[in-house]
Formats: structure tokens, C-alpha cells, sequence
């Protein structure tokens, strides 16, 4: 049987890792971190802990869930942004704060 503090800690630290490498973009700081993960949790089987130990993990990791899920979703912003042929227009907001692009339509902006 594998001591629960132990496995609590290894677990509770690496998805500390995650989180603070999500949290900077460290994407490099991610590889590798799934499989070490797995292996880890795999350990919970006989490592008799309690519900609220469980609770705990199980909150860090729908955490770590969200922040995975908003790197995904920038990621593909960004891509989508850099994509050529896309094109960037100049993006101003009105009065009530509500996004909008604005159009040149053929005119040029000249400093004076």
C-alpha cells in the first residue's frame, strides 16, 4: 500500500507545476506533464485516501481543466489571426463599448 501523504503531495505538486506553467504560457513546461500525471493518479488506487483528499484532487484538476481549456481556445485565436489571408482591420469600439472593425474603404490615414 503506498503511504496517501505521499501521493497526495507528488500529485497536489505537479498540478501546482501545471497550473503555474499554464498561468506564464510555458507550453514547453507542459511536456511530458500528462503521462507523469497518469502515472501518478494510477497510484491513488492503493493509496487508501480519504474523500476529501479526492475532493481536493479533484478540484485542482477542474481547475487545471479550465485553464487547459483556455490556453486551447487563445491558441487557436491566435492562429486564426495569423493565418495569411487573413486580414487584420483596424478594431475600435463604439459608445457602449461594443467591439466593431473599422473599414477604410480605399482611403489612406496620413499624419500631418
Amino acid at each position: 500500500m503506498t503511504r496517501p501523504a505521499s501521493v497526495l503531495r507528488a500529485i497536489t505538486a505537479m498540478m501546482e507545476t501545471q497550473r503555474e506553467a499554464l498561468l506564464a504560457g510555458d507550453f514547453a513546461g507542459l511536456d511530458g506533464m500528462q503521462t507523469r500525471l497518469a502515472q501518478a493518479v494510477d497510484g491513488l488506487a492503493g493509496a487508501g485516501l480519504s474523500r476529501d483528499d479526492l475532493a481536493g484532487i479533484a478540484a485542482l484538476a477542474a481547475r487545471n481543466a479550465r485553464l487547459l481549456d483556455a490556453a486551447r481556445a487563445g491558441v487557436t485565436r491566435a492562429r486564426t489571426r495569423t493565418r495569411p489571408g487573413s486580414a487584420a482591420g483596424l478594431t475600435t469600439y463604439d459608445s457602449r463599448g461594443r467591439q466593431q472593425v473599422a473599414t477604410l474603404s480605399g482611403q489612406t490615414l496620413s499624419r500631418r
